[in-house]
């Protein structure tokens, strides 16, 4: 089971079998690995042989159709036949092969492997989140599929805009649809049952509003008023391929306060920058940097508010999007590593206040050798 390969630094080291414990709907890395989707938990494991996952019979006919080429597939029963059924398959499977160590994800079930070590077998944490480093960079078939998914997000968000462009202002000065006054609650029902129509699974889709928008990660709640802002951050899962798709776009239906306008401008400004000179061997860090300086010259500092809340420009410029919707590589101040070309990452620069809101807008791009290509086709633009 032990294979000598080099490594960029030609070190010499030890070929570790990896094993995997979990379903596809917890692990992407496990999708990624076999390209077969089951609620239930099952096993996948690597040797420098063979590469194989093990199902229950409940699902065996259907893996053996839909696994990845070259992706042997076993029956659980097979494995534990005439052995002690109360050994965790893991064990039989490491008797099996011969194995004495598994390189594991990060977040390998802490049970699984307590009674992997009390058979002497050993279990090696990847390093960090990164079990497949190869899935930072894109095939062609991802990038795809990601397309794919992109274009199905902003046909949403086209359906959005447009109910926000048909409501109507009452005399409370709320907005109103089909009349009936319009709230994130009715925003979140109807457009992620059309995702569903689609093919596509959204849940905690953002329609944050007026201070809402402030929290980044606040979905949003109650009745929208004409002139505050709108953030609407759509993030869909396809359900047949596990890919996703991720965009942001911030309106005010009416007129925008003239704080709302300055920092819109600053936001947008940041996003060209940051697109302008994402390419292969850019640091995330850079990029990120970048965009920070714009709005920081534009005069919005980031820190604290008088409350003690985070104020300003205060995550990460953007992220990888793949089989997860928060991947490697990052596009932040922490992440010092070049990009490469492949890798799929979100540009969404913000500016975030209590006293009246938020504003991000948020594009995926491809990195290319030269350049950056933007997956999106939608404007960005803030009265309605």
């Amino acid at each position: 089971m032990e294979q000598k390969c080099k490594d960029s630094s030609r070190k010499t080291k030890t070929f570790c079998p990896k094993l995997i414990v979990a379903s596809t709907e917890e692990c992407a890395d496990l999708l990624y690995a076999g390209s077969f989707r089951a609620p239930d938990e099952f096993l996948y494991y690597e040797t420098e042989k063979e590469k194989c996952i093990i199902v229950s019979p409940l699902e065996y006919a259907r893996a053996c159709k839909e696994a990845a080429g070259g992706i042997r597939v076993l029956q659980r029963s097979d494995l534990v036949k005439g052995e002690d059924m109360r050994t965790p398959v893991s064990v039989l499977l490491s008797r099996r092969l011969g194995v004495k160590c598994w390189k594991v994800p990060a977040r390998f079930p802490l049970c699984e492997a307590e009674k992997l070590r009390k058979e002497g077998i050993e279990v090696e944490c990847s390093s960090g989140d990164v079990f497949f480093p190869e899935r930072e960079v894109k095939k062609a078939r991802e990038i795809r599929l990601i397309r794919e998914a992109v274009l199905a997000t902003e046909e949403i968000m086209k359906q959005f805009r447009q109910i926000l462009v048909d409501s109507k202002v009452n005399a409370k000065g709320f907005l109103e649809y089909s009349g009936k006054v319009l709230t994130s609650e009715f925003l979140r029902s109807e457009l992620e049952s059309e995702f569903k129509r689609m093919g596509y699974s959204a849940s905690q889709t953002i329609f944050a509003h007026g201070s809402q928008a402030a929290e980044p990660h606040n979905a949003g709640s109650g009745p929208i008023r004409a002139g505050e802002v709108v953030v609407a951050d759509i993030f869909p899962r396809n359900d047949a391929t596990g890919y996703w798709g991720d965009m942001t776009r911030t309106y005010v239906k009416g007129k925008a306060p003239s704080i709302v306008k300055k920092a819109y401008n600053a936001v947008l400004k940041a996003s060209e920058t940051a697109k302008g000179m994402l390419r292969a061997g850019v640091t995330g860090a850079e990029a990120h940097l970048a965009a920070a300086e714009v709005l920081r010259s534009a005069g919005f500092q980031t820190g604290h508010d008088k409350e003690g809340n985070p104020c300003g420009f205060f995550h990460g410029l953007g992220h990888g999007v793949g089989l997860e919707i928060h991947e490697e590589p990052r596009l932040s101040p922490l992440y010092k590593k070049k990009l490469k070309a492949g890798n799929v990452v979100s540009v969404e620069p913000g500016l975030y206040y209590s006293s009246w809101g938020g504003i991000r807008l948020e594009d995926l791009v491809l990195i290319r050798k030269d350049r950056c290509e933007c997956f999106n086709t939608m404007d960005m633009e803030l009265e309605l």
